[in-house]
This record gives structure tokens, C-alpha cells and sequence, in this order.
């Protein structure tokens, strides 16, 4: 398995290499599509493997089942992010905005953007996870400012000035975790390993282990897009080319919320779980309390998704903070069905983007009218992100509320409920006005998507729908043993 590992890191670097040295759009088109199939069906495997048999730890490589987690989504969103940008970017290179030599810089980006993150899942180490998440912010910054406009360029600065003051005080927090370490007489060869670590939390200094978690939870957090350091998520979002911000909501969020999941792990060890569960429920709580009136008042598409993601990542937060395993079983179930859910939305945002030459939702307006299957796809998808049943979304903000109940918080457990009520409520008012108002006179209708982006979001979709009806017993034994490994009972 350590071999497939390797392979997967090798797909994207080899793709973007020769995409790179193509000179046709179809030559790109096929070598990338190819590219991101296999490593999506290498990293299924490496995913199904772990959930079947167990740990992979092949030397520096490390993959259990709290990773495999969040390397189902990396999977699943190379796949449709990849599948979607053949659909989008032909539009964009029809449209006149994207030229042979941005395309090609694109999709090295995007390979680039791949790697970074599943460098993020396979190392054993606390300081080359820190420097697979920056890795991450750089590749991704460059996508950001695609375009090269000034709103791109302002979006790129500000994103990359943001995340690079919070991940230094993530390595700050991680130089004091490995002092900490040392102090505990583990050095050497296994200086900030996270088995290690894990291994001996209960002689870490609980002083300096305390203020470790504090400076990471606020540099990882600012990465993860949680308040009040969110700042930077709607403006890269909003001008970023919407696969990629599919991919930056979906999988990237979830990356920096595993490196805050990894370093909980060793502090509750060291302090107790107390300490870090009143954290990540108040930044959790603050996240969702943020976002609403900002997406109740709001009048870009991109940037309403992108509050979203704001208010779903602090739910996820909040439920790993209320710390009892249902909770956090809610919480990892709701990384997944987040993922798949609002990654699609931003592929059919773009689309529609495309089709109306605007992002101000005011502007848009007939969206059934003008494409139907598109437009019902959009209506879905809203729906399934405000968490309308039968949609997967749904049944995890279930478990993460009743979790807040049957913990004894029936306080927070109200609050969340009145809270999500209200971005329901706002997220229907838009969706209301933008599929079925009147049909601007300036818009053609029949707008299609093409073949491979309708496929991307059909497949997301499909997903969205199975895992509300029904959940593998294979992915139900991966979340299952993701939590033990988030309690403290495994991954040793």
C-alpha cells in the first residue's frame, strides 16, 4: 500500500509536467481527465483498504482511518473538480477570458493545488504537516489570482496575507509542541512525530501543550476558514475559477480542520478534553453566528456559497468540540457530505455565472427557464446545503444537534437550531428569486453544460442522495473508527 501511496503523491506532479509541455486543448484535456481518474481511484483504494484492514505506516508515509476520511473527499473532489474544469474552461476559452497558456498554467496549478493536499494526509509528522498546509496556501494563491484582474489579484493578496500570519502562529504553536516534547525526554528521530507524541501526551508540560493548542487552533482555524479569522474565504472564493473553489471549500477547509483534529488529539492527552473542547466550541459557535448576517444580506453568488462554507465549518467545529462520540461521528459525516454537496454548488455557480455574465444575485433571475436540468440542479443543491431532507447534509446536522441535546447543552442545541433556521430561511429567499424570478431579456435560453461538467455534478448529486438513504457499512466502519482514533483510542 505504501507503494500506492508514493504513486498517488507522483500523478499529479507527472500531469501537470506534461500538461504543461502540450500545445492543444485536447491533448490537455485528455492527459489531465486520465491524470485525475487514476489518482482518484488509487487514493479509493488506499481509502477502502484502511477502512477494511486497518493503518497503513510504510516510514514517513502514514494514512489511518482519521485521515482516509479526508482523503475520501481529496479523492472524490480531484475527480469532479477535474471533470467539471473540462466543461468550464472550454466555456471560458469560448468566452474570450482564458487563453492556450492560462489553460495550461491552470491545470498545473490544479495538479500542483492536488498534491499539496494529499501531502497534508499521508505524513506521520506534526512539522511536515505544517509545511504540507503552507504548501497548500502557496499552490492555491496562484489560483486565486488566475485571472490577473485587480478583484483576482486584491482577492490572492489578502488570502495569502491572512493564512500566512495564521500559519505562522501555527509554527509557533508547533515549535512549543516540540519543546514540549523534548522536555519529555522524546527527541531524535521521532522529534514532532505524531505517534509519538500521542504516546507520551501524558508527560507533556500541560502549561506550554495549552499554549501550543491555542496558537495552532488559531493558525490551522484561520486556514480553515473559522471566525473571526475568515476574512480572506469570501474574497479568494468569490474570485477564484469555481472549480477551484470548489475544491478550496471542499477539501482545502477540510484539510486545515484535520491538522486542528491531529493536535486536539495530543492535547487532550497532555490536558485533559476540556480544554480544547471549550475552544472549538466557541469558535464553532462564533463561526455560525458570523455567517448569517452576512449570508441573509448578501449580493454575490460565490461570496453567499462561501459564508456558507463559514457556518458549516463552524458546525463541524462545534460538533468535535462537544466531544462525545455521536457528535463527532456527526462531525465527520458532515465533512463528507459538505464537501460533495457544496463543491457542486460552486461548479453550477460557475455555470450560471457563465450563462448570465454576472455573480450579483439580483441579476440572475429564471435560472429554470433559461437551462432547466441546470436550474433544477442548482435548486437541488441549495436545497441540500440549507439541509432539506433527503439530502445527506441533513441527517449529519441532525446528529450533531441531537449529539448538543443528549450531551446535556440543550441551550446550544436551541441556538444552533434557531441560527441554521435563519440561513434556510435566507438561502431560499435567493434560491426563490434566482430559478424562478423573471427571465432578464438580455439572457439566451437553452444554456447547456457541457457533457463532462453535467457528469461531475450528476455524480456529486448521485452522492449526496445515496449517502442520505444509505451509508456503506465500509464508510460507516471508517467514521466509527476515525472517532475512537479523535477519543484517544486508537492510532497507536
Amino acid at each position: 500500500m505504501g507503494q500506492l501511496i508514493v504513486l498517488a503523491l507522483l500523478l499529479p506532479i507527472l500531469t501537470g509536467i506534461f500538461t504543461m509541455t502540450q500545445s492543444g486543448q485536447k491533448a490537455i484535456r485528455l492527459i489531465n481527465v486520465t491524470g485525475g481518474s487514476l489518482l482518484s481511484l488509487i487514493l479509493f483504494v488506499v481509502v477502502y483498504q484502511v477502512a477494511a484492514v486497518g493503518i497503513i505506516h510504510d516510514g514517513q508515509l502514514y494514512v489511518d482511518q482519521l485521515s482516509a476520511v479526508v482523503m475520501l473527499i481529496v479523492a472524490v473532489l480531484t475527480f469532479t473538480a477535474t471533470l467539471f474544469s473540462l466543461s468550464y474552461m472550454e466555456q471560458e476559452i469560448t468566452q474570450g477570458h482564458v487563453t492556450l497558456n492560462m489553460l495550461k498554467r491552470y491545470y498545473g496549478l490544479f495538479n500542483l493545488f492536488a498534491f499539496t493536499m494529499l501531502c497534508v494526509l499521508v505524513v506521520e509528522n506534526m512539522g511536515m504537516l505544517w509545511v504540507a498546509v503552507e504548501a497548500t496556501t502557496l499552490s492555491s494563491t496562484l489560483l486565486v489570482a488566475f485571472y490577473f484582474d485587480r478583484a483576482a489579484l486584491e482577492a490572492a493578496w489578502k488570502y495569502v496575507m491572512v493564512c500566512t500570519v495564521g500559519i505562522c502562529l501555527a509554527l509557533l504553536g508547533t515549535i512549543l509542541l516540540y519543546y514540549a516534547q523534548v522536555n519529555a525526554g522524546v527527541s531524535g528521530g521521532q522529534a514532532l512525530s505524531w505517534l509519538a507524541l500521542q504516546a507520551v501526551s501524558a508527560r507533556l508540560d500541560p502549561g506550554m501543550v495549552k499554549l501550543a493548542f491555542v496558537f495552532i487552533l488559531i493558525g490551522y482555524g484561520t486556514k480553515a476558514g473559522l471566525a473571526p479569522m475568515h476574512t480572506w474565504l469570501p474574497d479568494a472564493h468569490s474570485q477564484a475559477p469555481s472549480p477551484v473553489s470548489g475544491l478550496l471549500s471542499g477539501a482545502l477547509l477540510s484539510c486545515a480542520l484535520y491538522a486542528v483534529i491531529r493536535t486536539m488529539i495530543i492535547v487532550k492527552g497532555a490536558v485533559g478534553a476540556a480544554f480544547p473542547e471549550q475552544f472549538l466550541i466557541g469558535f464553532g459557535l462564533l463561526s455560525i453566528v458570523i455567517a448569517v448576517p452576512f449570508i441573509l444580506v448578501q449580493h454575490d453568488l460565490k461570496r453567499l456559497l462561501a459564508y456558507s462554507s463559514i457556518e458549516h465549518m463552524g458546525l463541524i467545529t462545534l460538533g468535535i468540540g462537544l466531544g462525545t462520540p455521536l457528535a463527532m461521528y456527526g462531525a465527520l459525516l458532515h465533512i463528507i457530505n459538505h464537501a460533495v454537496t457544496k463543491s457542486s454548488l460552486f461548479y453550477l455557480a460557475g455555470a450560471v455565472i457563465q450563462q448570465y455574465g454576472t455573480k450579483h444575485i439580483m441579476r440572475i433571475k429564471g435560472l429554470v427557464s433559461t437551462a432547466p436540468i441546470m436550474g433544477a440542479m442548482f435548486v437541488a443543491t441549495v436545497l441540500a446545503i440549507a439541509g432539506l431532507p433527503p439530502f445527506s447534509i441533513f441527517y449529519s446536522k441532525l446528529t450533531i444537534v441531537w449529539a448538543a441535546f443528549q450531551s446535556g447543552n440543550p441551550w446550544l442545541g436551541s441556538i444552533i437550531l434557531l441560527l441554521m433556521a435563519a440561513i434556510f430561511a435566507g438561502m431560499i429567499y435567493y434560491t426563490l428569486q434566482m430559478g424562478f424570478g423573471s427571465l432578464p431579456r438580455r439572457v439566451s435560453v437553452g444554456y447547456r453544460l457541457g457533457k463532462p461538467g453535467m457528469a461531475a455534478v450528476s455524480a456529486s448529486m448521485v452522492i449526496m442522495l445515496a449517502v442520505g438513504v444509505y451509508l456503506p457499512p465500509w464508510l460507516d466502519t471508517l467514521i466509527t473508527q476515525a472517532v475512537k482514533i479523535m477519543i484517544g483510542g486508537g492510532g497507536l
